[in-house]
């Protein structure tokens, strides 16, 4: 097999920093992933590639393409191929698209963490709780953000629902605590009235 390298760029991605990628007559191991579905097509000079599966090569995760084979009528009856990128140039926009959510995520799971490990309200100097407030506030900030896109993101990007919905969902969820905390907190113990954005949050879990 042929494999990705800086005068050897790999079909699907042009990839040619190393040598992940590899490919023959027969099969593309594509090192750098793809947003499409099992099934969906790419057009390689001339020549359409379906997209197979996510778990290709000694790493188990290469995405794997295949000549096409043309679907029987039923199938496209039943929607089970949608309209797909018909160029390398194409199927990297939308690559780029992905990682640009993934990168959304790690900054939300960032935030989360500092919001989940701000130490306790009681034992903490006014710098600390100033500090602590401010992660809070981050990571609400970022889950306002983040929460209306995640319908689309899941539809459209399964192997980032696969691995993250649950826990963002349990982020979201414990998010709705600590920031319920920081509320009671401030309102009990600072006499700081409750924000709107926190009171939202905390109806939006209620429902």
């Amino acid at each position: 097999m042929k494999a990705s390298g800086r005068n050897n760029p790999c079909p699907v991605c042009s990839r040619v920093k190393d040598a992940d990628c590899r490919w023959s007559d027969e099969v593309i191991l594509c090192h750098t992933g793809t947003d499409l579905n099992p099934g969906n097509t790419i057009n390689i000079n001339g020549v359409q590639w379906a997209f197979i599966h996510h778990n290709g090569g000694f790493s188990g995760s290469a995405a794997v393409f295949k000549p096409h084979r043309e679907r029987s009528r039923e199938e496209w009856k039943r929607g089970l191929q949608r309209p797909t990128p018909n160029t390398p140039a194409q199927l990297l926009a939308i690559q780029q698209k992905r990682t640009q959510w993934s990168d959304i995520f790690d900054q939300f799971f960032a935030a989360f963490d500092a919001a989940w490990n701000v130490p306790d309200f009681y034992t903490c100097t006014p710098d600390q709780l100033s500090a602590a407030f401010t992660a809070i506030d981050a990571a609400q900030a970022k889950a306002a953000a983040l929460a209306p896109h995640l319908p689309l993101v899941w539809r459209e990007y399964k192997d980032l629902k696969q691995l993250h919905q649950l826990r963002v969902e349990d982020n979201l969820r414990c998010l709705a605590y600590i920031a319920e905390d920081a509320r009671k907190f401030k309102e009990h113990e600072l006499g700081m009235p409750c924000p709107v954005a926190v009171r939202a949050l905390l109806e939006d879990e209620e429902l």
